[in-house]
């Protein structure tokens, strides 16, 4: 107790204390290091991007990872990518991205959702060019299409 009062007193007064050295001052400069380099990083980061870049909106990120998932196999995660992008897309109010979307549900086989992605696309209305019409269509009619095609195929032996 009486060390501590005479470290107080020592402070108080001005006095100088005793250097310390150790792993505590190494972590500190350390701590510091690291800081400077990730506001570096940041500051970095900041300068390369440009407002004018083309940047993809969400949807289309996702679909890639749908696409990724089945083209590996996994048809849950799959689905799961193309569900996200769908409403992304809805919400982005793009045309386009429910098109995308509902032809993902296509390679599935998830015809429902086909179905309930073309009436959100026929909310959204038609688009300039009407492409994204045209390829509405298309959609409509491959999916009609399939439904002429018999359910098994039986081959004789």
């Amino acid at each position: 107790m009486a060390r501590l009062r005479s470290v107080r007193r020592e402070q108080i007064e001005g006095a100088e204390l005793e250097p310390r050295s150790g792993p505590a001052g190494v972590v500190a400069v350390l701590l510091c290091v690291v800081a400077v380099a990730a506001l570096g990083e940041v500051v970095a980061g900041r300068a390369a991007a440009s407002r004018d870049a083309p940047r993809p909106s969400s949807w289309q990120a996702v679909v890639r990872i749908g696409d990724d998932a089945r083209a590996r196999g996994d048809a849950a995660a799959a689905r799961r990518a193309c569900l996200t992008a769908l409403f992304r897309a809805r919400g982005e109010r793009s045309l386009l991205g429910v098109l995308t979307a509902a032809e993902g549900f296509k390679a599935l086989g998830d015809r429902a959702v086909v179905e309930h992605a073309l009436r959100m696309a026929d909310a959204l209305g038609p688009d300039a060019a009407n492409v994204a019409g045209r390829r509405s269509q298309a959609l409509r009619d491959r999916l009609d299409a399939t439904d002429a095609l018999p359910m098994a195929v039986h081959l004789p032996r």
